[in-house]
Order: C-alpha cells, then sequence, then structure tokens
C-alpha cells in the first residue's frame, strides 16, 4: 500500500530518488531533508545499511497528503470529517510483509538506519514510531506517534506525554505495559494515527476508512498491525525505569527539555527485506502538518458551532501549524468574524493567533492572509487582545506562570462600502 503510493508519485514526478551515499551517523541527511522539503524523497544509498531505503517528505506538504486521501487541499478538513463519522472496520488477513524477517532481542541500530539529525552530540531517535497499545483489560486500544531516543541494544526512551491516551492505558498497568511499535505505513495511516480521536475509538477504523475500506491488519501479540507494515517491534513499556529524554527539536524549532522518561524494552523486530524506513524531520513540514491538520477538523467543526458559514479553516506553517490559525466565513453581520475568531481560540487551546478572513481569501496563500490585514483591518477596532490565557507549553515565549496574551485580528470586509475593499481580477475587462 505504501509502496503503491510511492509508483503513484514517481508516475507523477512528485518523488526524488537520491543515490548519494550518506553516512546515518552524522547530520547531512537531515540537511538535504529540509531543503527538499515538498517533494518525496527516497534515500537508495546508505552506509552500512545496504538493505534498506529512508524514506522522508511524504507528508511534508497539503498537496501530497491530498493526493494520498484522494482529495484536493482544500479538501482535507471535509475528508477528514466524513471519515470520522464513518469509521471502518478493517480485514484481518494471515499474512504480512514483515514477517520476513525476525530479530529477538535485537542490537536495534545494527538493523534499522536510526538517525541523529543534529550531530554528533544529539541522540539518535526514531520519530515515525507509532505505538499500539491496549488497557491491560483490553477494552481501549490506541495508536499514536511517540517520539523514541535510542539508548542501547533493544532499549529506547519513550515521551509520553502527561493526560494523553497512551498515558492513561499505561496507568492501567502495574510495573510494565505490552506494546507494539510499526513504522514504514501508508500517510493515511500516519496522519490517522497522528488525530486524537475520542478515547476508545481505533485509529486504524478512522485509516481505513479514510483508505475507503481498503486496508488490511495481522494479529501479531494480539496487537493489530498493518498488514503492509515494514518495520514492526514489540516490547513493554517499562514504568519504573526512566531515563533522561533529549535533547529533541520540537515542531515550534526550538529545543524541548530534557526530562526523565520510561523505557521501552524491545523483545523482537521484524522487517521486511529490502525494507523502507521511514523518518520525519524534527521541526520540519512532516512534524508540524501531522501534528497540525489533525486539530483542523475539530476547530471547524466547534466554529461551525458558533457560526454555520465557516468555509475552512487553515493552522499555518509559520505559526508551526499549532500557534496561529486562519479561519474563513461568509460573513452576513459585524461582529460575526470576531465571532469566530474567539471560537477558534475556544477550539484549539494552543492557539495564540487567529486571523479571520472573508471567503475571497485563499487561507491557504500565507500573502493573501497578509494582503487581507493590510487592506481590511484597523488595529483598534478590528483586533482584539486577551492577556494571560493558559495557552500552548511549546511556546518559547510563554510567561512565567505559563500564560500567554492571545489576539483575534478580523480582516473580513465592513459590510458597508463592501465594494470599496474588493480585491481587483486581473486580466478581466472593467464594467465601465
Amino acid at each position: 500500500m505504501l509502496r503503491k503510493f510511492l509508483q503513484m508519485l514517481e508516475k507523477e514526478n512528485k518523488i526524488e530518488f537520491s543515490k548519494k551515499e550518506f553516512d546515518t551517523k552524522t547530520s547531512e541527511i537531515a540537511s538535504v531533508m529540509k531543503s527538499l522539503e515538498g517533494k518525496a524523497v527516497l534515500f537508495e544509498n546508505l552506509k552500512g545499511y545496504a538493505n534498506c531505503k529512508i524514506l522522508v517528505n511524504i507528508c511534508s506538504s497539503r498537496e501530497l497528503i491530498a493526493k494520498a486521501l484522494g482529495t484536493e487541499k482544500e479538501k482535507i478538513l471535509f475528508r477528514m470529517l466524513e471519515a470520522m463519522k464513518k469509521s471502518l472496520s478493517y480485514k484481518l488477513v494471515e499474512k504480512a510483509c514483515f514477517l520476513e524477517n525476525e530479530v529477538k532481542k535485537p542490537c536495534i541500530i545494527e538493523h534499522l538506519p536510526l538517525l541523529t539529525f543534529f550531530g554528533k552530540e544529539k541522540p539518535f531517535y526514531i520519530t515515525s514510531a507509532i505505538i499500539c497499545a491496549r488497557t491491560k483489560d483490553g477494552k481501549v486500544i490506541n495508536y499514536s506517534f511517540h517520539r523514541l531516543m535510542y539508548i542501547a541494544k533493544n532499549k529506547f526512551a519513550i515521551r509520553v506525554i502527561p493526560g494523553r491516551h497512551l498515558d492513561r492505558i499505561l496507568d492501567t498497568w502495574e510495573s510494565e505495559m505490552p506494546v507494539a511499535v510499526f513504522c514504514s505505513v501508508h500517510p493515511a495511516v500516519e496522519l490517522a494515527c497522528a488525530t486524537s480521536l475520542e478515547f476508545g475509538k481505533n485509529e486504524l477504523e478512522f485509516a481505513n476508512s479514510l483508505l475507503e475500506g481498503k486496508l488490511t491488519c495481522y494479529e501479531l501479540n494480539s496487537f493489530h498491525i498493518p498488514a503492509h507494515a515494514e518495520i514492526v517491534m514489540v516490547g513493554k513499556i517499562k514504568k519504573s525505569e526512566l531515563v533522561e529524554e533529549g535533547p529533541f527539536a520540537d515542531l515550534t524549532e526550538t529545543w524541548d527539555i530534557v526530562r526523565e522518561q520510561p523505557v521501552l524494552e524491545i523483545e523482537k523486530l521484524y522487517y521486511k527485506s529490502n525494507f523502507i524506513y521511514r523518518t520525519i524531520l524534527p521541526a520540519g513540514a512532516e512534524h508540524k502538518l501531522l501534528m497540525g491538520l489533525p486539530q483542523e477538523p475539530r476547530i471547524y467543526s466547534i466554529v461551525s458551532n458558533t457560526l454555520p458559514r465557516v468555509k475552512n479553516v487553515c493552522l499555518t506553517q509559520g505559526g508551526c501549524c499549532w500557534l496561529h490559525a486562519v479561519v474563513s466565513i461568509e460573513k452576513k453581520k459585524e461582529g460575526e468574524g470576531k465571532n469566530a475568531g474567539l471560537a477558534a481560540l475556544a477550539a484549539h487551546p494552543s492557539l495564540k493567533r487567529v486571523v479571520v478572513v472573508d471567503s475571497d481569501i485563499d487561507i491557504f496563500d500565507e500573502k493573501q492572509v497578509e494582503w487581507a490585514i493590510a487592506t481590511r483591518v484597523q488595529p483598534t477596532k478590528d483586533v482584539i487582545i486577551i492577556p494571560s490565557c493558559k495557552g500552548s507549553s511549546l511556546d518559547p515565549s510563554q510567561k512565567e506562570d505559563s500564560t500567554t496574551d492571545k489576539w483575534v485580528i478580523d480582516a473580513t470586509k465592513p459590510l458597508k462600502e463592501k465594494e470599496k475593499f474588493e480585491r481587483i481580477k486581473f486580466g478581466e475587462q472593467s464594467e465601465n
């Protein structure tokens, strides 16, 4: 399934095949990943790893993600909303490509081309790991992304965010929790597993809906794993064994703090022969889009309850796909722009700024959004500042008490003298 998607990209010249030899023990490959964002890249010549390739950037633009979902970039949000409403059960199969090779108690770095993204003094990470875990009573299963810092041999430090689904599931176990880890899957599966569904909902059923019922899974140690996954590990999270994790670059392109995190011990590694190793550049476009896009349907739904004529929502890449949003509305009454902006802040508490525009502005074009602010906004009447709110812990500018100021910019046209604020249309004859 992943490979078929790559074949599609190849036919459309949307993937680059790099023949240059790269040493994964240096950060050189990370610089190339950054320079080629917006286009998928397959690194085919890895020093010390003749049996695999590294795949990057398949989710590094809205266009690529839209292609994976069979839609257009402006419709990703609506494709996700539709899939959430009709999650589909997937089929279990008796074969899986990752079963071709099995290694017990593996020395991971001997088999997988782990990367150090920011230099030799920084740790090696798996950034594309999707963790499958279930509550001790077996009633709740969850799939979610978690970064894995390589410690040694078959051990990682796993980042577990307090209060999130994996942390809640971990709380149901005493000292150790069995997990499965997989990567190198179709982008629709990645997007689904990056989405925080209601606790208890199965992210792979959401993925299957995004894939129109084409996802199949294999049961391994009571875990359901996408059958097309190229790398799978099974092991256990050891709650009482803590190590320092970090430093790691967060999506704000600043350093996350070093903190104590539990150890993940791998018992078995499975991989396809001549496998593809998927990795994600920390703080890069993929990191931002995979975190941000799943928030847009929720923002849209909540803002729609305030104003039914919401057209679309975009978390901007310049705002790290997390801190800044643009909301498009069809305005009928004065004040609706401000209402929509306030509703967006409530929908995604990490938001710091919301710009509300009319439907004639392409919210995915940051130049058009800035143009709307430049030509349709007077700060004294169109900007609302809300001081000292609970914001995002990722915001390095937050105050000492962990609060941040938030603001709404109403960049919609005034209903009176609307024609004064219309954009000219190049190439069309004047009506006069």
